[in-house]
């Protein structure tokens, strides 16, 4: 992001009518726009295909392969980011949208098997925070070898970016790779596309249906589906083309720099997902979300009121740390509430809306900081504009009441939910009790004809009362057994979600 607005001036800078290189126009915005536009695109168009996706996640049996053409699109968009230069960087910025929408695309598929690991709140917490921490360990070991060699070697900005395009290709072919061939599994569609429809329309009669459905029968999960509106989404990539923009353009840091403030705040991610991981259990996963966001909104203000120019740089790492607190704190509790607050047996439906919320407007911070930017604003009440977005979203969510009495609202969906794995379960015990009872007439079968010879030839006595007593035992015991799996299976499930509170 950095050498593309570098990039961006360089070319500014061949126009001879250009005074400033940072406000001459390129491909008509400023140079120092670049990103954020970019950006928007990426939101924009994100925002308009996503019910498409989501319907064909939820309506065909593709929902790997969607997962695993993302991944490898959007992997392939990084590699070929290595041919950038003065002549090629606008081609690479084409290719760094391309990579940042198929980037959401991936992270709604992977979201859409988040559900289907647990239906516990504590589990899904710690899984949540375990995925954080493993994504910002491997961004932190992938942005040291980068620093570290462009330091150890004195690379150049434009140098410095081949590397890490050349190294972020090499991990997403085999991390990416070996996760969609070896782990995701092929899932069913779990729906079929209604009656005069098609797959390119359900989705938004889908996506209209279930939010008519959540504003009139779950209030917290309507709030929350307000508040992500206006709270960045890590997918969307907002608050880093921002970030890049205000350190490269304002801040004048070189790209080697901004790779340790970014190694700063990765690190610094790991406490804030083992933050989230503890208030969670604390002071649950609604206070925990809203405690996140306003630690988020007080840093970037800081940062706005107090990093006033190149020579107030070295705060930049210090305020790094708190962001990457923030960050890694609350994305896991953002998804740990929306999977504790929504009824049972429609999670990926609901997951799909959620994530939906949480892209649609992901693009209007970017609007609102280049919209500044282009009237000449000083950039850093662009960046402080964050925190206005950020305050909003975490005031909506007290609308949301108490996270208590938002997980009674959904209690009745998991008796229901329940209900249908008794079910299966009954039906498991009733084959068992089907073959024990062919079985039984089989023997019956047997004995009598043996019964039948024995009278035949005045040999031996008829055996049926015996038999009949010995096929009644058995059948008493298998009944018996069958009916005490499946009542402590019925047990079980029931007790364990009704703990889960």
């Amino acid at each position: 992001g950095s050498a593309l607005i570098r990039l961006a001036i360089a070319d500014a800078k061949t126009n001879p009518n250009c005074a400033n290189p940072l406000t001459c126009p390129v491909y008509g915005i400023r140079p120092t726009s670049i990103l954020t536009v970019g950006n928007i695109i990426t939101g924009v168009i994100a925002g308009v295909t996503m019910p498409i996706m989501g319907a064909l996640v939820d309506h065909t049996d593709h929902r790997k392969i969607i997962g695993a053409a993302s991944a490898f699109i959007m992997t392939l968009s990084v590699g070929l980011q290595i041919m950038i230069s003065l002549d090629t960087w606008f081609t690479v910025y084409v290719l760094e949208i391309i990579g940042g929408y198929f980037l959401i695309m991936h992270q709604v598929t992977t979201m859409a098997y988040l559900p289907d690991l647990t239906h516990d709140l504590t589990e899904m917490g710690h899984y949540t925070s375990m995925f954080m921490i493993r994504q910002y360990f491997v961004q932190g070991i992938y942005t040291s070898v980068v620093v570290a060699f462009s330091q150890g070697l004195e690379m150049k900005n434009l140098d410095t970016a081949k590397l890490a395009a050349s190294l972020a290709f090499a991990i997403g072919v085999v991390l990416l790779g070996y996760s969609w061939t070896f782990l995701f599994r092929k899932r069913p569609k779990l729906r079929q596309v209604p009656p005069n429809s098609n797959i390119f329309t359900t989705g938004f009669k889908q996506i209209y249906v279930t939010t008519l459905t959540v504003f009139r029968q779950y209030k917290a999960l309507k709030w929350l589906m307000v508040a992500l509106l206006f709270s960045p989404e890590a997918g969307a990539g907002t608050v880093l083309a921002i970030a890049v923009t205000f350190l490269t353009s304002y801040v004048k840091m070189e790209v080697n720099e901004i790779a340790t403030v970014s190694l700063v705040m990765l690190f610094s991610n790991i406490p804030g997902a083992l933050i989230s991981k503890l208030m969670c259990r604390k002071v649950n996963p609604l206070n925990s979300f809203r405690m996140a966001e306003i630690l988020f909104a007080i840093t970037n203000a800081l940062i706005a009121a107090t990093v006033t120019g190149p020579e107030r740089k070295r705060l930049v790492y210090f305020y790094s740390a708190l962001v990457g607190v923030a960050f890694g704190w609350m994305f896991p509790s953002q998804r740990t509430l929306a999977v504790a607050i929504i009824p049972k047996g429609q999670e990926t439906e609901i997951m799909g809306l959620i994530s939906f919320f949480g892209q649609v407007l992901g693009w209007l911070p970017a609007m609102v900081f280049t919209a500044m930017n282009e009237a000449g604003v000083n950039m850093r009440w662009g960046l402080s504009s964050l925190s206005f977005f950020l305050i909003v979203s975490c005031l909506f969510t007290f609308l949301c009441g108490s996270f208590e009495d938002a997980v009674k609202m959904v209690e009745h969906t998991s008796d229901a939910y329940l209900e249908r794995f008794s079910i299966k379960d009954v039906e498991v015990g009733g084959s068992i009790l089907k073959e024990v009872a062919e079985e039984e007439e089989a023997a019956e079968a047997v004995d009598e004809g043996k019964g039948n010879n024995a009278n035949a030839v005045g040999q031996l006595p008829p055996q049926d009362s015996d038999n009949g007593d010995v096929v009644n035992q058995e059948k008493e015991v298998a009944l018996e057994s069958t009916t005490t799996v499946t009542g402590d299976i019925v047990s079980d499930v029931r007790e364990k979600e009704r703990n889960l509170q």
